[in-house]
C-alpha cells in the first residue's frame, strides 16, 4: 500500500486514511475496488526463513486485501515483495477488525502538551486502550485461511474470462 505525494509514488509510507478505508470496506489496496469474492479475500502476508511456521488460524494483518486481477501487479511491480521473496498470497474467508497501532502521546511534565512516548504500538480491541494513541493502522483477524499458489490464481482468471 502507497502514498502518492505530489505525483510522485512513495513505496514506503502508508496513507493512514487509505488503509482504514481499504481495510474496512474489504477494498483492494492497488485498486480500491471491492476486493471480497464469494469463496473469500485474497490477502498477502510475510513468512521469512527465520520466523517460526505461519499458523493460518492467528494471522492478524494490517495489509488491506487484494482483488484477484491487482496481486499479478502487486507481486510484478511491488518494489517490496519482488526484493522480498517472502511473500505468501492467503484467501480468508472472513476478517474481522481486532485492533489499531500508532503512537502514543503523553502530558508532559507542566501537563500543558502532549508529547510522543511510545511508536507503533498496538492495541486490541479486546484489551484497555491506550489513552492518548493517535492510531494509524487498523488490524484485522483472518478467519478461515487458506494458502493460494499465484499460478493457479492466474489460471483461475484466464478460465474466468
Amino acid at each position: 500500500m502507497t502514498r502518492v505525494e505530489g505525483g510522485r509514488v512513495e513505496f514506503d509510507c502508508l496513507d493512514p486514511l487509505r488503509q482504514r478505508e481499504c481495510m474496512e470496506r474489504l477494498l483492494c489496496q492497488v485498486c480500491a475496488q471491492p476486493a471480497e469474492r464469494a469463496d473469500g479475500t485474497l490477502f498477502i502476508e510475510w513468512q521469512h526463513a527465520e520466523e517460526p511456521p505461519m499458523r493460518l488460524n492467528r494471522i492478524r494483518t494490517d495489509m488491506p486485501p487484494l482483488c484477484p486481477p491487482c496481486v499479478p501487479v502487486s507481486l510484478r511491480h511491488c518494489p517490496f515483495l519482488r526484493r522480498d521473496q517472502s511473500a505468501v498470497l492467503l484467501r480468508a474467508r472472513k476478517a474481522v477488525p481486532c485492533g489499531v497501532s500508532g503512537t502514543v502521546y503523553q502530558a508532559d511534565l507542566k501537563r500543558d502538551r502532549w508529547v510522543p512516548s511510545e511508536d507503533d504500538v498496538y492495541s486490541s480491541y479486546n484489551a484497555p486502550r491506550f489513552p492518548g494513541m493517535l492510531a494509524a493502522r487498523l488490524y484485522s483477524k483472518l478467519r478461515g485461511v487458506t494458502v493460494v499458489d499465484p499460478d493457479s490464481l492466474a489460471a483461475e482468471l484466464v478460465s474466468t474470462s
